[in-house]
């Protein structure tokens, strides 16, 4: 995914589609929102075939108003395990992680 990822569309409630930086239609299913140091972080799981190994990814979400949101990609590593510990922590009851 590009640093900046745009042309998100929602398809249902748990389901949303990213244009990656080829112009490729990606779907990921939303499986939470974490919040660290007051930012708000989406965790999706990739949907399309090929990208089972793939694993989560984590993406900021940009309110820009009118109900409108921007994904930006995380690309910090160091922050990225943050988000991802922090996701772990909270949702340790909801899912099974390796």
């Amino acid at each position: 995914m590009s640093d900046e990822i745009m042309n998100a569309e929602e398809l249902d409630d748990n389901l949303v589609v990213l244009e990656d930086e080829d112009g490729n239609s990606v779907t990921f299913e939303f499986l939470e929102l974490v919040t660290v140091d007051s930012t708000p972080y989406a965790i999706l799981l990739p949907l399309d075939d090929g990208d089972e190994d793939m694993g989560v990814v984590i993406v900021e979400v940009v309110d820009l108003g009118m109900e409108t949101e921007h994904y930006d990609a995380v690309l910090d590593e160091k922050l990225n395990d943050r988000i991802f510990e922090q996701f772990r922590t909270e949702f340790k009851d909801k899912y099974e992680f390796d």
